[in-house]
């Protein structure tokens, strides 16, 4: 706690040459520092925000060349605004100018869930921090830079950034690149833009950028005096990057999975690759996780303009252009799964009731409709780098290792392991060797996490596999699901639920099981289960010694149907029609998942080596999710009324969502009688031949609200 000492052990303190009082801002601090603690921030974070908060209620207006805030802009931030580190969780890694001491910066040390420090060792090469809150300037004409190790992570971690900055743009108008940052970018090239942030003097604008395997750019205009501060929010949400500028939104264009960085290419702030083309300095750099929503983004603008002082150069309609963000609602607070020990005891302490109707048929399914259906009518599995947003299968997403003794590979690989029968409509997962055994895998949402999720509901596969005697091979294959969440909160824990998986010891021995993981990045919240947990909700052989009328062993080279009907008080597994196990429904069972079907091998679980010379399939059927239609029919918060369609459903007649619901960002998916339609993501629809006899729906999701609510259309007429 030594910061704290220093911040604290004087009733005065000195800003900007000047000797200032803090008594009369104390108590507001007191209140400044219980909401930091409640938040749980690290002692380190908690330390540099109290001396920021001491600053901003001191000086008055930060940043050596802040413009003066005029009665109608309000009073100046105290200690009690609101500002980024009151929701610690969400920033990955920040760097403030008020961290550092005047002069030359060898070491700059973030804060943040997975802090780094930026450093140099040349002397020559370091930027300076400037006196008078001017910021960390990295010279016009050196390469002048702070680096960090590369990050794998950042495709999942890096979700939003915000950058203050300024440059010398009026003096070096014909420059048209000037570094600011770039994460994973210091083997120059195309692919490490994780994010990267710039200027471009020749046209005076701040420029974001991220690399899908294609730049993409967005662009707003700046300051060019080097006394004028620049603040941007980049982000992604959904299948959209934009970036807002200064209070101004860029138009936005569609990005899709970004892939880890595989060159171990580190980041920087300054330049590493180049001389500077102009002086920069930079203020502060907060890189976030989690998809923001436009409320939180306002404010974090909101934030950056009266932090340098330039409130009155939002736009007229910008929520706080008069007063800035001064307290926490809602929007800083998303939901996030908090694991619940008693909960889970008692869910798993259930013991053999699970299995009181096993063998038995299982209970009919009443009040449901198909919202998903793929039938394999086509090969409806892409690439996880090339899927687009009404793409239905990614290979192999983030399951390349799930495949355990086989590699699970892209779809575009030869040999393939996805194989498409066009008259049988069936997809099978091929086990094949090459060099190696390898392996087919695909999920509903590519790593990024873009696709289809579901809640509750019923997750049904009908799918077959080798005939094959024993002794078997180590085949591994299963139907499961993780939570959406981890991919978007590194620090929460990742949710596993098996609908199935079987080994190559007992064909007829069905698991079935739930898990809680760790978190990819440790934190300090009691709602966080800090090591993995598991519950086996199902592990026997399905024959007559349990209650079944016969056995059923998957290796019979016959097809079968499992699925599981999640509802809100019970969930059931059937396969066959027979009922496996019944469990309470729990937060875990019941939370947003993706789908995901692999053919695994792993060697030590069988007891016979495949056959190099053979290949070996997993051939699927269909894949179908149903929902209930009371929770079809629920209002979802955002949402005024259900989406309705307007039109007709004829061919050549257009058919039109009314979203009923105000978001700048919302998400089209249309269906066929639950069948994806892949060609159309837009607000309107012109049915076709291949609709006749069909109903249509679309299911509209609000991205850029909280929570990112959703909601279906009711079914359109039979289109005919």
């Amino acid at each position: 706690m030594a910061d704290v000492a220093i911040c604290g052990a004087d009733d005065e303190k000195r800003d900007n040459g000047q000797r200032v009082s803090t008594v009369g801002s104390r108590l507001e601090t007191r209140d400044y520092w219980h909401t930091i603690m409640a938040s749980r921030i690290s002692r380190r974070d908690l330390a540099r925000a109290g001396c920021a908060a001491l600053m901003l209620t001191a000086s008055g207006r930060p940043g050596q060349n802040a413009h003066a805030a005029g009665p109608a802009q309000g009073t100046q931030p105290n200690a009690h605004s609101w500002h980024p580190g009151l929701f610690p969780e969400m920033i990955v890694k920040s760097w403030f100018q008020e961290d550092l001491a005047e002069g030359e910066v060898g070491s700059w040390r973030s804060g943040g869930v997975k802090p780094v420090a930026a450093v140099q060792a040349e002397p020559s090469l370091c930027p300076t921090k400037l006196p008078n809150n001017g910021g960390v300037l990295f010279e016009k004409g050196t390469k002048q830079a702070l680096t960090w190790p590369a990050d794998n992570d950042a495709p999942y971690l890096h979700r939003w950034w915000l950058v203050i900055a300024r440059c010398d743009s009026a003096a070096n108008a014909d420059a048209k690149n000037v570094s600011v940052l770039c994460v994973n970018g210091a083997e120059g090239g195309s692919v490490h833009r994780q994010p990267r942030v710039c200027f471009r003097p020749s046209i005076g604008t701040f420029v974001s950028q991220v690399d899908d395997g294609k730049i993409k750019s967005e662009e707003g205009k700046c300051s060019t005096d080097f006394g004028g501060w620049n603040v941007m929010v980049g982000y992604r949400r959904g299948f959209v990057m934009q970036a807002v500028v200064n209070g101004v939104k860029t138009a936005g264009q569609t990005i899709y999975a970004l892939a880890p960085n595989r060159m171990k290419s580190q980041s920087f702030m300054g330049d590493v690759n180049n001389p500077m083309r102009a002086d920069v300095a930079i203020d502060c750099v907060i890189i976030g996780q989690s998809e923001l929503d436009d409320s939180l983004i306002d404010m974090l603008i909101g934030w950056g303009m009266w932090r340098v002082g330039r409130q009155s150069d939002l736009p007229n309609d910008h929520p706080y252009r008069q007063i800035p963000p001064l307290s926490v609602d809602a929007n800083n607070k998303p939901a996030r799964y908090a694991f619940d020990s008693a909960s889970w005891e008692s869910w798993a302490a259930i013991g053999n009731e699970r299995y009181a109707h096993r063998g038995e048929a299982a209970p009919p399914i009443r009040g449901y409709t198909t919202v998903f259906f793929d039938d394999f009518e086509s090969n409806t599995v892409v690439d996880d780098s090339k899927g687009a947003q009404a793409s239905i299968w990614y290979a192999p997403s983030s399951l390349a290792n799930v495949g355990v003794d086989a590699n699970a590979q892209r779809i575009s690989a030869s040999p393939s392991s996805y194989v498409h029968d066009t008259a049988n409509h069936t997809l099978a997962l091929r086990l094949l060797y090459k060099g190696r055994w390898r392996t087919g895998a695909f999920s509903s949402v590519n790593n990024n996490g873009q696709g289809r999720c579901w809640g509750k509901g019923i997750f049904e596969i009908r799918a077959r596999f080798p005939k094959i005697a024993a002794p078997r091979p180590g085949f591994f294959p299963a139907f499961w699901a993780y939570g959406r969440e981890h991919l978007f909160w590194r620090t929460r824990n990742r949710l596993e639920t098996d609908f199935w998986e079987y080994d190559g010891l007992n064909g007829a021995y069905i698991n079935i099981s739930q898990h809680v993981h760790k978190p990819t990045l440790g934190y300090a919240d009691p709602h966080i289960a800090p090591h993995g947990i598991h519950r086996k909700i199902a592990g026997y052989p399905v024959d007559p010694s349990n209650g079944f009328p016969a056995t059923i062993d998957i290796y019979d080279g016959e097809f079968h149907t499992w699925y599981a009907q999640i509802e809100d008080d019970y969930s059931y597994f059937v396969i066959d029609g027979w009922e496996v196990a019944r469990v309470p429904t729990s937060p875990e069972l019941a939370a947003k998942k993706y789908i995901m079907v692999d053919f695994a091998y792993d060697q030590n679980k069988g007891r016979a080596q495949p056959d190099p010379s053979q290949t070996y399939d997993m051939v699927i059927d269909y894949i179908r999710v149903r929902q209930s239609e009371t929770d079809l029919a629920r209002v979802p918060p955002g949402f005024s009324a259900l989406p309705t369609l307007s039109g007709r459903a004829s061919p050549s007649q257009a058919l039109t969502v009314v979203p009923n619901v105000i978001a700048s960002q919302i998400e089209c998916l249309w269906y066929r009688d639950g069948v994806p339609i892949v060609s159309n993501t837009g607000t309107g629809y012109e049915p076709g031949s291949r609709d006749i006899g069909h109903k249509i729906r679309c299911h509209v999701r609000a991205v850029s609200l909280l929570g990112q609510p959703e909601a279906w259309t009711p079914e359109s007429e039979t289109v005919r």
